[in-house]
């Protein structure tokens, strides 16, 4: 086969009987096998709507990639308003993604926004980061012709592929943490969603199995942009520690009310366990507690598991949810 074919050769098969090169789809469109090829590989150079009607002739005809002679083109999306797109969570796993992908030789794309972006490429797979409700609508839709992987999503997943660091151990690890240092009054203050209320859940759990009372006015989860109320509030109703987890900085930004604007000494006033930022939450004065999410790892294992996907292998656990681990430092006495 010609380095020519090697680029644009795709298969075809409402019946998997039928393998067509570009220039089939050429003929059908009327446009040269030059665009149509730009197209099917995400490239510039073409016009919206030459784009749109390439990609609606694919689908008519089923055209799906021939993995063996051409990159496949992975797109890795997070809900576009979410602040942590830049730097903390999803900045970082899309990178471990990109990297992961890479290794083995997937085309990575990066939609600044997926609404409008996503229809126009014509993808192998999604790997989910971070989403909305509006998001999963849209992914959903998609998710009918290629594979779809969620990271750390907890809803019904049924017939779905998911990747999860375990949010219930973590909130479990925090509170057996703080009591074991003697905490009476551990409080938890996370955002909003199901992986917050996962960590929730296993927090509340620890304490109950201790015979710990619990203090429904210590248990907050609010949106963004709350953390001065909510911690004015929890030292307040008496807490003497607080689990604050996610990896985009939440714990920083408490620390840094609790120490400068409300005067108080970590650990001595009050004890704190964050979220795990590699490089970062071990120069906090003082070096945070955390618990670390496995970041890297779940990269790894989505990717194998669209590497499988896009493959034609069968994927054995299409749902896995990867160990956390506590890091102790000095911000827990």
């Amino acid at each position: 086969m010609s380095s020519q074919n090697k680029n644009t050769t795709a298969s075809v098969s409402p019946k998997g009987a039928k393998k067509v090169t570009i220039y089939d789809l050429a003929r059908h469109t009327g446009f040269s096998p030059g665009t149509v090829s730009r197209v099917l590989n995400n490239r510039d150079r073409v016009k919206p709507e030459t784009r749109e009607r390439i990609l609606q002739a694919a689908k008519e005809l089923d055209l799906k990639p021939q993995v063996s002679v051409r990159s496949r083109q992975v797109a890795i999306i997070s809900e576009p308003t979410y602040t942590d797109r830049i730097e903390g969570y999803a900045a970082t796993l899309t990178a471990h993604l990109a990297f992961a992908a890479s290794r083995r030789n997937m085309g990575i794309v990066l939609p600044s926004d997926p609404f409008e972006q996503l229809p126009g490429l014509f993808l192998d797979g999604i790997i989910v980061v971070t989403s909305n409700q509006k998001l999963l609508r849209l992914v959903g839709e998609m998710e009918e012709r290629i594979p779809v992987i969620y990271m750390d999503h907890f809803e019904k997943m049924e017939g779905r592929y998911r990747v999860c660091s375990d949010h219930y151990r973590s909130g479990y690890l925090a509170a057996e943490h703080f009591l074991a240092r003697g905490k009476k009054h551990p409080a938890f203050f996370g955002g909003e969603g199901q992986a917050f209320s996962e960590r929730l859940r296993g927090f509340k759990d620890a304490l109950m199995q201790s015979a710990h009372p619990l203090n429904e006015k210590l248990y907050v989860q609010a949106s963004a942009g709350t953390h001065q109320a909510v911690i004015t509030r929890l030292v307040r109703a008496g807490a003497d520690a607080v689990y604050v987890p996610g990896t985009s900085f939440q714990a920083m930004e408490c620390l840094h009310l609790l120490t400068y604007i409300m005067g108080l000494s970590v650990p001595d006033d009050i004890s704190l366990i964050g979220g795990e930022n590699e490089g970062i939450s071990e120069i906090q004065c003082p070096p945070l507690t955390t618990v670390e999410e496995p970041l890297k790892e779940m990269a790894e294992v989505a990717v194998e598991m669209l590497d499988q996907c896009t493959g034609g292998d069968p994927v054995t656990q299409p749902s896995q949810i990867l160990p956390v681990k506590l890091i102790e430092r000095n911000s827990v006495s």
